[in-house]
């Protein structure tokens, strides 16, 4: 049932999307290929994107040359979807990891494992960024840029709350956040309006609390959909960690109404002990009066159940994929080997702080030397792709989001929640 949904909803999309812009642009190649993306046409990283492709041009044949092709973001999943259908040639496109499963099952996607070989992935990517282009066990993407969300923890609080060991266990962290609580000078005085949040999570926003409490999901074991798709927000190990995270709030940990701006406001003003983020988050929290940002902030591994479980991450990023009707999928492999060479790479990284995706360009000096992407080094072996990945399932983040708030607020036990959760997204 949800494959049949989620076919649907992309061709709705595709169709909506050409009708509402009237007659789509005729990109038609008589000879060479094709690369969509949106990257191309922003403004931080056009000159980049032509670069990448003219450096390609230069040493390629006028059959394998590069044309690009540019649409905004939140058009490419619509556009790919429907112009795959046609007659017009596309061969690779800049896809967000979200945007996966919908195109996958859509059969827009070709099978990347034929192409570049099995051997070709886990040689050169990490277990986590080879999973985000995965989608129930076939390889669709290539890893472009990757990077997990991490539990972004400050430091210089945690030093002055006395917290003075790592943050590997649940326990370790439910220690952290109690005695940011009550040790922290700023939350021993009469002033509330200083005071410090021991961890700001998500549970405003449905595009970014259901994700992110996915991660805690993952955490205990549990899942949003099982094997036959239906959902498994009812489980023993889904209840403990609805029960586990109401316990934040009991304990006052955690905030009722939390956004991703707001987080990253009051960490950035030093009220923030921990919270969840991007690669792409050190912009938005640095803080020149706290000094050098290794000073105040770590983007670490969430922390597990127990010892030597692995550490669970929700996916970001974007993946290189080529078309399944595409006539020159040998000539585009090839294309995407350079896009991720270290040449390119490293160029990419140092204009635009992208982080390369390949193991060995993320040894190299130039990313090691960098505080903030070398720290994230380590997190990108848990990333996953967020089972409700993708606008069709809106509606099944927005059902985690109001029973989350339910449960939060006390108008219903975990258990509650967790019925509710399952009864409903098994509906949509």
């Amino acid at each position: 049932m949800r494959k049949l949904t989620v076919a649907v909803m992309v061709f709705a999309m595709a169709v909506s999307s050409v009708f509402a812009g009237g007659a789509a642009e005729k990109a038609v190649v008589q000879d060479g290929m094709t690369f969509s993306n949106w990257s191309g046409s922003e403004k931080a990283s056009s000159e980049i994107f032509t670069w990448m492709i003219d450096s390609f041009n230069q040493k390629s044949p006028a059959e394998d040359k590069v044309v690009q092709i540019n649409w905004p973001w939140g058009d490419t999943e619509s556009q790919l979807a429907i112009r795959a259908q046609g007659t017009e040639q596309y061969d690779v496109a800049q896809i967000d990891i979200r945007m996966l499963p919908a195109l996958a099952q859509a059969g827009v996607l070709a099978d990347l494992t034929g192409v570049f070989g099995a051997d070709f992935f886990t040689k050169n990517f990490s277990e986590g960024s080879v999973s985000v282009g995965n989608f129930k066990g076939t390889q669709y993407g290539v890893p472009w840029t990757v990077a997990p969300m991490a539990l972004i923890t400050n430091t210089k609080i945690l030093k002055e709350s006395g917290v003075d060991f790592p943050i590997v266990t649940i326990a370790d962290f439910e220690k952290a956040c109690e005695m940011v609580k009550t040790n922290h000078p700023a939350n021993k005085d009469s002033d509330l309006s200083n005071d410090i949040i021991p961890y700001a999570a998500m549970t405003k926003d449905s595009g970014t609390a259901a994700p992110d409490f996915m991660v805690w999901l993952w955490t205990f074991g549990a899942s949003v959909y099982d094997a036959q798709g239906k959902s498994a927000l009812n489980s023993d190990k889904a209840v403990s960690a609805l029960t586990w995270f109401n316990s934040l709030m009991q304990r006052g940990y955690i905030q009722k109404v939390m956004s991703r701006g707001d987080a990253r406001t009051l960490y950035k003003e030093g009220r923030v002990a921990f919270y969840d983020d991007a690669l792409m988050s050190k912009g938005a929290i640095t803080n020149e009066a706290f000094g050098d940002i290794s000073n105040y902030a770590f983007p670490q591994v969430h922390p597990v159940l127990a010892k030597g479980d692995k550490p669970q991450a929700s996916g970001w990023g974007h993946l290189l994929v080529i078309i399944d009707r595409s006539p020159k999928k040998a000539s585009a492999k090839a294309f995407i080997e350079h896009l991720i060479s270290e040449e390119v790479a490293l160029k990419y990284f140092k204009e635009n702080g992208m982080l390369p995706s390949k193991k060995s360009i993320l040894s190299n000096d130039a990313v090691t030397s960098d505080y903030w992407s070398n720290a994230w080094t380590p997190v990108l072996a848990g990333g996953r792709l967020a089972e409700t990945a993708g606008p069709q399932y809106a509606a099944a983040n927005a059902v985690i989001l109001e029973e989350m708030q339910s449960m939060l607020s006390g108008s219903k036990s975990p258990k509650q929640a967790a019925d509710a959760m399952k009864s409903r997204i098994d509906v949509l």
